[in-house]
């Protein structure tokens, strides 16, 4: 039970954990199943617990109901059958008076019929007498039942049902003389005319026996009111006796569980004393990790929020520089002539990177040219290389010699603008080959993965299938969708220093979807937290590692000649350009963003892009320095992570903690168009 509820609740935390290490840094999509599965736990649990409750609930009333009903039955039926005496004996009474008034209004002739009246008189009242002693012991039976206790009520309850016995037989006898009345009536009857001469003397008689009925019925009102309290007074005894019967059940069970639960309790206290310290432990650490989890969450979730916005600005911005490229196509014309040389050049560079971007048949003949490719990439890059090395070494020339509107006129003689352009030119250029190159690499290392995937998965002929149907279209395009997502996870795990095997990923998607696992659920809980405990210390490692060589890239940068620093951002105008630019001019740039090391993340005018917009839209870490320009300048920027992608980066390409650096270069202004 105890290893139970430690489960149960590291449950959560391993549920949070794998969701971390399955997600790229910009998903949260798996934080609430481990509430739910926690509450879902919780829930099970106090469910249980109410069940058991109820069950033993239900077991304690039918035990008491049955008690009840085998007492009820039993006092039901002795009272109903006093109920029945009692309704026998007002019958009796009812039909004695009948037969006084009878009596009383026969005429009485002779002796004989005297006496008749006098015997009958005399019966009446040895049974109006034996009622009264009936009653009385009515009365007593039910005082003696109010005052004894379970065994006193049953002896009580017996010697109720003999003297019950012995009413009914005095009943019986009083029928039996009723019916001889009866007879004596109808005699009485045959012989009314004769006594009817007698009836003077009978008068007298007549009168005392009224007054006797009158007695009678006057002491019969107190013995009806005593016979009411008393059957009140027994059914309020039998209530309590019941209630408390009732009660004794209840507590006798109520007791019986309460020893088995504090038993059960005082062993349930020893075994969770021996597992707190470790589980307070644990607890102390599992919130630790879940409040730093759910920070990452949250700020994940705002990071990707101000990207969504990003990207619809840069979808619009796109759109926009499209339809300003096809105005732009027509004024290229000038700048074709002036870069002709550059282009010769450069079209041998270009011939290696059409070639390596040619389509293969197959993913084996793919990586094959381009492990060729690569290598004859690589001469080239060491002969641009030389060339741009001889490059810089007249560039850092020229940026010796003195600027300003007096040089401008020697300006020609050293340097002429085409030759400027060209250099400009095979700089650009370079940084593409090296882009291109690292562009190979990593397209090199994604077809073998395919290729280990490809030899585990379907045959050549099954991979060529046509998806023709609806349904079948929509089942590819959520496995291609996965895919893509897995293998971003993959290169977003191979840029925080975690290798993984991609031929094991793809079998253990394939064991899920068979529902073979090779792993328990414990096992792979542990592997999912010991590769996120892996990720947290590299990127760690990896950040410090950044900021470092970051700060250096810095100092470096801000120790050049004319070198700004402002809110926060080094800027360095590369070339100012000509003609002046407003805060409401469209401005129409291309932008080139690298790390310190001259990875090229994104390189707007290598993809035929550009971005137009007012100089006043553009984001303070590019706008005070475009205003620093003219027409067609350029500068570059040298950001700080803080003002960059911060301590998250931007996996898998931007690592966290990066310095970036940007080069901008303004493509046209032109003044906004009138409204």
């Amino acid at each position: 039970m105890n290893r139970a509820a430690t489960l149960t609740l590291n449950a959560p935390l391993l549920m949070l954990v794998a969701a971390l290490a399955l997600s790229t840094p910009f998903t949260a999509g798996a934080a609430p199943a481990f509430l739910d599965y926690a509450q879902q736990q919780t829930q099970q649990s106090q469910a249980q617990e109410k069940n058991d409750a109820a069950s033993a609930k239900q077991t304690q009333e039918n035990r008491q109901s049955a008690d009840n009903k085998k007492t009820g039955t039993s006092t039901s039926q002795l009272q109903k059958r006093i109920t029945s005496q009692q309704a026998a004996i007002a019958q009796k009474d009812k039909l004695i008076q009948q037969l006084k008034k009878q009596l009383a209004a026969t005429p009485q002739t002779d002796t004989a019929g005297a006496n008749e009246q006098a015997a009958l008189n005399k019966r009446i009242n040895e049974l109006q007498v034996a009622l009264s002693a009936a009653t009385a012991e009515k009365e007593a039976l039910i005082k003696k039942a109010g005052v004894v206790q379970n065994n006193n009520l049953k002896q009580s309850q017996a010697a109720a049902r003999q003297q019950i016995q012995q009413l009914t037989t005095q009943i019986q006898q009083a029928e039996a003389e009723n019916k001889r009345l009866s007879a004596s009536f109808t005699t009485l009857n045959k012989d009314k005319h004769a006594l009817m001469t007698r009836l003077a003397a009978a008068e007298k008689e007549k009168q005392a026996a009224l007054e006797q009925v009158k007695a009678l019925n006057a002491d019969k009102q107190p013995l009806t009111t005593r016979l009411a309290a008393a059957e009140k007074e027994k059914q309020a005894v039998l209530e309590q006796v019941k209630a408390l019967n009732a009660d004794k059940q209840s507590l006798t069970i109520r007791l019986a569980a309460a020893e088995k639960a504090q038993q059960a309790a005082l062993d349930q206290a020893k075994a969770l004393n021996a597992d707190k310290q470790p589980l307070t432990t644990r607890l102390a650490a599992a919130e630790k990790e879940k409040q730093a989890v759910l920070e990452q969450v949250k700020a994940l979730n705002a990071d990707k929020q101000s990207l969504t916005i990003r990207l619809a600005a840069a979808e619009k911005a796109q759109q926009a520089a499209l339809d300003q490229a096809k105005a732009l196509n027509a004024d290229k014309q000038p700048l074709a002539t002036r870069l002709a040389a550059a282009e010769k050049e450069k079209q041998a560079v270009l011939e290696q990177v059409k070639a390596l971007n040619a389509d293969k048949q197959s993913l084996t003949i793919r990586l094959a040219a381009a492990e060729k490719t690569q290598q004859a990439a690589l001469d080239q890059v060491k002969a641009l290389n030389a060339d741009k090395q001889s490059l810089s070494t007249r560039l850092a020339a020229a940026d010796k010699a003195p600027h300003g509107p007096a040089n401008d006129a020697a300006a020609p003689k050293n340097e002429p603008p085409e030759m400027a352009a060209i250099v400009a030119a095979y700089r650009l250029q370079a940084d593409k080959d090296n882009a291109q190159l690292r562009i190979k690499e990593d397209e090199i290392e994604l077809l073998r993965t395919q290729l280990s995937v490809q030899s585990k998965t379907r045959s050549g002929e099954s991979a060529a299938a046509k998806l023709s149907a609806s349904g079948e279209q929509q089942a590819y395009a959520i496995g291609a969708s996965m895919g893509s997502e897995a293998l971003n996870v993959l290169t977003t795990r191979r840029t925080q220093g975690v290798t993984v095997d991609a031929g094991l990923v793809l079998q253990g998607i394939e064991d899920a979807f068979r529902g073979q696992l090779r792993l328990g659920e414990q096992e792979r809980n542990k592997a999912l937290f010991d590769v996120s405990q892996q990720v947290f210390q590299n990127l760690n490692k990896i950040e410090q590692k950044n900021i470092s060589a970051g700060k250096k890239y810095q100092q470096a940068f801000a120790r050049k000649k004319d070198v700004v620093f402002k809110e926060g951002v080094y800027s360095r105008v590369d070339y100012p350009g000509k003609g002046k630019i407003s805060g409401n001019d469209l401005v129409t740039v291309v932008i080139k963003e690298m790390l310190t090391d001259g990875t090229v993340i994104n390189d707007m005018e290598a993809k035929d892009q550009a971005l137009t917009q007012k100089l006043d839209a553009y984001p303070p870490v590019f706008r005070e320095p475009l205003k620093r320009l003219q027409n067609h300048g350029s500068v570059t920027l040298v950001v700080p992570p803080e003002k960059a992608y911060g301590s998250k980066g931007l996996p898998p390409k931007i690592p966290p903690g990066a310095t970036m650096v940007y080069s901008v270069r303004i493509v046209d202004s032109q003044p906004e168009p009138a409204k």
